[in-house]
């Protein structure tokens, strides 16, 4: 309650009709800022009004048990017509990255990943990474599974919970009759629909290697990213990282003509 966002608890309270979340006795209520932090996230994601009411994207995401920027990005996949793209990148965003980078070989590690890098987005990444261990998986035993992933430097145990996740997500939108395309890989479809949910992580090139991000706060991009080798204007990321410096994790390249129409409410 007091460090996590509170978008899907509002959002959960909201559906329930259980009043204001700052009205709930809880033992310990979370802060006015934590609240307001909530309805932010709800209001950037199209769930809310100005009035804090739900509206309809904001009911349609109450029904969704995933986060609320997980489950706008979903609701964008089927309009996008890129459903099976999204469950696949949004179950790899639940998961912590199952790329391992050991701290004695790292230059190994770094030259497995290369196969799977896109100098235009990390989230197609997630595409090359989910393509090939599920084409192995077909193929070979679980031991032989295991130990491509450990040549890989992949983390068997998180491609395998990225695998649930996926399962669990393919149940939900069967649940909620969310027709699946077949797969088409397309940049452009699959970029709106992941920029819904993630318009607080939009920046802009403003210097050699720095961006200017949602608010004027300054970033750059994680050296490990795809994109890091090649100069992109308008960028998109899934996390910002703090260490010794903002860093914007999960990136990709975007066309500033898609974000008008998806943040019609915040321009």
């Amino acid at each position: 309650i007091r460090r996590t966002n509170l978008a899907s608890v509002i959002l959960q309270a909201k559906s329930l009709r259980l009043g204001e979340v700052d009205q709930i006795p809880f033992l310990d209520p979370p802060r006015p800022e934590a609240v307001r932090d909530g309805y932010k996230t709800l209001f950037e994601i199209g769930a809310v009004d100005e009035l804090r009411e739900l509206n309809a994207v904001g009911r349609e995401l109450g029904k969704m048990p995933v986060d609320p920027r997980i489950g706008r990005m979903i609701l964008a996949g089927k309009e996008e017509s890129c459903l099976s793209e999204i469950l696949i990148i949004a179950a790899g965003l639940e998961v912590q990255d199952p790329r391992e980078r050991p701290h004695d070989r790292q230059r190994q590690a770094d030259e497995q990943h290369e196969k799977f890098a896109d100098k235009e987005s990390d989230f197609l990444a997630y595409l090359r990474i989910w393509d090939f261990y599920h084409q192995l998986r077909a193929k070979v035993s679980r031991s032989q599974l295991r130990k491509a992933c450990k040549q890989n430097y992949l983390s068997y145990n998180r491609m395998r919970e990225w695998t649930e996740i996926h399962r669990q997500l393919l149940e939900m939108v069967g649940r909620r009759n969310l027709h699946r395309n077949s797969r088409k890989d397309e940049y452009a479809p699959i970029h709106r629909a992941l920029l819904t949910g993630l318009l607080s992580g939009v920046a802009m090139q403003t210097g050699d290697r720095e961006f200017t991000g949602a608010g004027g706060i300054k970033l750059q991009l994680w050296p490990g990213s795809g994109l890091s080798k090649e100069r992109h204007q308008w960028i998109m990321a899934a996390e910002l990282v703090e260490t010794t410096r903002r860093y914007a994790r999960v990136a990709a390249r975007i066309s500033p003509t898609w974000i008008e129409p998806i943040a019609e409410h915040l321009v």
